[in-house]
């Protein structure tokens, strides 16, 4: 074979070579080939950033990482996780963080909780996201401090538990989640969790209640008007658990130091919902009986003139593209 055949022959196979290796590259990089890739939309990671892969347990991890780029497509490293919302914009996805074991005193517990963890374009998710991985490792820190201090005639056979859930919602531009649950350190019945957080997309900071409400409603006559807009609209578990405005602005049922006007807004979570209302609630016995449960007061915003952030409202009712609802993992 002449020289130049050889040539040519050598320059064909590595062009061909290195053909190949640039569309393997290309299928690494967009995650498993398509032969191995899972059923039911799910993907795994590579081993090449299997390293990379986040943990609920170090402060240090990523979680926007944990959902993947698709709309409707979750990746499923452990911890395995489950788009729970999405839109046009951000998604949402949870991961369960558990724990479980025996206190100092011998009492055994159970630690149950879903992390809300956020995707966006925008890399200011991640700060989000680490401060809601900081809630719930605040919450499982103080969890465990209460069981380790419950009292020794705790029934043994029974398990100090704590049980929550985040329920994920889009309201203009915001992303709101509600957390529920219930907890159980000991004493003749457990405690309530409700927690709302609200987040601006734009921005993806939380809105807590001094951005929501304008300075205006922490005064005397701002705290004053407010109270009788939430007061008569408060509910317990029933119609006969109902409150005042005299009992707001009294600090509630049982008022503890120094009392102000606006004393009971340090007690109440808010969060905005569709349609333009704002959501106060009140933990059992700061307005009536355990039995009652949490009290709830639902308020349209426009009735708030004075006392709501506009910026805040302009949020909540903003007119946004379509909710796209997320499919079920494992679909």
């Amino acid at each position: 074979m002449s020289t130049n055949r050889r040539m040519t022959l050598v320059l064909v196979v590595a062009v061909m070579v290195a053909g190949l290796a640039g569309y393997l590259a290309r299928q690494w990089d967009t995650g498993t080939p398509d032969s191995a890739a899972p059923p039911g939309g799910a993907t795994t990671s590579s081993p090449a950033t299997s390293a990379a892969v986040p943990s609920p347990s170090p402060t240090s991890d990523k979680p926007s990482a944990w959902c993947a780029v698709a709309p409707n497509v979750v990746t499923a490293p452990p911890p395995k996780v489950e788009l729970v919302f999405s839109t046009a914009t951000w998604r949402s996805c949870t991961t369960e963080v558990t724990r479980s074991g025996a206190g100092t005193r011998g009492h055994r517990y159970e630690f149950h909780a879903y992390l809300p963890v956020f995707w966006s374009a925008n890399p200011a998710v991640d700060a989000l996201n680490a401060e809601l991985k900081s809630r719930i490792d605040d919450e499982a820190e103080r969890f465990l401090a209460a069981v380790d201090e419950a009292p020794s005639d705790v029934a043994r056979n029974a398990a100090l538990t704590l049980g929550e859930l985040p329920r994920i919602n889009q309201v203009g531009r915001l992303a709101v989640i509600q957390f529920t649950g219930e907890q159980y350190v000991g004493g003749s019945h457990g405690g309530v969790i409700d927690d709302w957080v609200n987040i601006d997309t734009d921005t993806w900071t939380i809105l807590d209640r001094d951005r929501i409400l304008l300075p205006a409603a922490r005064r005397t006559a701002g705290a004053t008007r407010l109270a009788r807009l939430i007061a008569p609209k408060i509910r317990g578990t029933d119609a006969s658990c109902t409150t005042d405005a005299k009992t707001l602005l009294a600090g509630g049922q049982t008022p503890g130091g120094t009392v102000t006007p606006s004393s009971y807004q340090q007690t109440m979570k808010v969060g905005l919902q569709f349609g333009g209302q704002l959501v106060v609630d009140f933990p059992p016995y700061y307005l009536f009986s355990y039995s009652c449960g949490i009290g709830t007061a639902t308020l349209d915003l426009r009735d708030l003139s004075g006392l709501i952030n506009p910026e805040t409202a302009a949020l909540a009712t903003a007119t946004v593209a379509p909710e796209v609802p997320p499919s079920p993992f494992g679909r």
